[in-house]
């Protein structure tokens, strides 16, 4: 009986925490605005307006201890790679957004060395003379990043690569202050920021 109790209290405890969350929180400075409004049924809205950029976004949130999950909804892949072995002396690369059109990015690869080379300025195929590459990431002008891609096949050399250009939100965790009624967001570019979204 005791344990149930403690149980419920947990229970209603966190229910407290997150119903305490509930609003919207913003940040704005110049060219710049970001907002995240957390509704009662556990979906959110997150809207992201940049100079000639705007991005909303639609999901689902928990709140465990003093994160903010977040979860895109609908859910979609961050990218997806095709790996192909060609008779090419060069490892080439060639990114698309996930309609197929060519997009400008930046092509980050790691080598099995450990060496990072930053390919920047890219568009369509690029091509490289490593041959021990272990893994990459693309980032696009708007900063998004993707996640870091483990390469699978041993003797691949050519990499079709969909890259999604609307950011998703997968397990995100941010940080929240409840005390002062702020949430420290994650950027595109997967780290958190130097400013808060303040409760309106």
């Amino acid at each position: 009986m005791k344990f149930l109790f403690t149980i419920i209290l947990l229970t209603t405890l966190i229910q407290n925490e997150a119903d305490t969350l509930i609003g919207k929180y913003s940040y704005s400075q110049r060219h710049f605005s970001e907002s995240l409004q957390l509704n009662a049924d556990y979906t959110f809205q997150y809207e992201l307006k940049m100079e000639l950029f705007q991005q909303k976004i639609n999901g689902n949130y928990n709140v465990v201890g003093d994160s903010l999950i977040l979860n895109s909804f609908p859910q979609r892949d961050k990218i997806i790679v095709d790996e192909k072995s060609k008779k090419a002396e060069k490892n080439i690369f060639r990114v698309t957004n996930k309609s197929g059109h060519l997009v400008n990015y930046q092509l980050t690869i790691t080598t099995d060395e450990g060496k990072v080379v930053e390919l920047k300025d890219c568009y369509d195929k690029v091509k490289t003379n490593y041959s021990n590459i272990r893994s990459f990431h693309i980032i696009d002008t708007k900063g998004l990043k993707s996640p870091e891609y483990l390469i699978k096949g041993k003797q691949t050399n050519y990499f079709e690569i969909r890259f999604e250009t609307i950011r998703v939100f997968e397990n995100e965790k941010w940080f929240v202050n409840n005390g002062l009624k702020q949430i420290n967001p994650i950027g595109m570019d997967g780290e958190f920021q130097n400013y808060n979204l303040t409760k309106q």
